[in-house]
């Protein structure tokens, strides 16, 4: 029987560092060709866009099916859904909302990427946007780098910026939180993450300091870009979650006409096809538009994990 499962219970059965593991097997599983991820299909009908991932994931004997709405007034109230099926049977395994899970498994995926593109013992951890997506990149971050004990924080609203430092301040007191204009937060970093909505550039490359890794979480639309063209001229390895992906949305590059050809996947990295950094001074970047496969993956653990401790709510078939 189905179960359905809400934001609280994903957030109740998939700690991030399990969410790291599950993401880092989904970018090998799909490096190797052993998963499928479809790229994210978009409809739109004024003034509501109908967003539709979805992936096989055979290693775990899952597939399923992401969709949520976006676009006008819609936004806020969006809530994002995957439905899980078994491979072997055909058989729903569960409708979960995957708000909760979409922060979750971003953030994880931002992890496996620094922990294999950061220069060793990162300290300083800059931040740009205090959204839907920043909060889970820090705890993501904090939770797979150790040596991070500082983190700045750049925000367009003040208040929210405040806010959002007091926030995870409680929640990581051995971690040193401040808030910074762009230029500060750029030359001070050795990681830095964008999470946000611009759709031009957040700083100068002229800015960033030798060896700093930067992941590029917020700009999965072609008309928008969070780093400049200057950046990833610097940069001498930039990766993305899934080349067919960025061909079509990743706004960093296709703003920026990028050569595609200058582009790698994570996942060629994690399994040993492509070589990684090659000095602790090289700039590095990573491109996350997000993938249905991590969904999956992340789901079946969910699910897996639902069952033991009898969570959820069992759906009449």
């Amino acid at each position: 029987m189905a179960l359905y499962l809400n934001d609280e219970a994903v957030a109740d059965l998939l700690p991030m560092a399990q969410a790291v593991d599950c993401v880092d097997a989904a970018f090998q599983s799909l490096a190797r060709g052993e998963a499928a991820n479809a790229v994210r299909v978009r409809m739109a009908v004024a003034p509501a866009v109908m967003n539709v991932m979805w992936a096989c994931a055979p290693s775990v004997g899952v597939m399923g099916v992401k969709s949520y709405v976006t676009g006008g007034g819609t936004t806020q109230g969006t809530t994002l859904t995957l439905t899980l099926y078994s491979m072997a049977t055909g058989e729903m395994l569960a409708l979960v909302e995957a708000n909760r899970l979409g922060q979750i498994r971003t953030g994880a995926a931002t992890a496996v990427a620094t922990r294999a593109m950061a220069k060793p013992h990162p300290v300083v951890l800059s931040v740009y946007g205090t959204g839907f997506q920043a909060e889970y990149q820090v705890r993501a971050l904090l939770g797979a780098q150790p040596t991070m004990a500082e983190v700045r924080v750049v925000g367009r609203d003040p208040g929210r910026r405040d806010a959002f430092i007091e926030r995870l301040s409680r929640e990581f007191p051995g971690a040193r939180f401040l808030p910074a204009d762009a230029k500060t937060a750029a030359a001070c970093a050795d990681v830095i993450v964008t999470a946000t909505q611009s759709a031009e550039p957040l700083f100068d490359a002229a800015w960033l300091q030798p060896g700093v890794h930067i992941n590029a979480i917020g700009s999965n639309d072609p008309r928008k870009r969070e780093i400049g063209r200057d950046v990833l001229e610097r940069a001498g390895l930039i990766l993305a979650d899934d080349l067919e992906v960025a061909r079509k949305e990743s706004g960093d590059l296709l703003a920026n006409q990028w050569d595609m050809a200058r582009v790698g996947s994570l996942g060629d990295l994690l399994i040993g096809k492509r070589p990684g950094r090659a000095r602790d001074d090289e700039i590095t970047v990573f491109e996350s538009q997000g993938l249905a496969v991590q969904d999956v993956v992340c789901g079946a653990a969910i699910v897996a994990r639902a069952h033991e401790k009898g969570s959820g709510i069992r759906l009449s078939r």
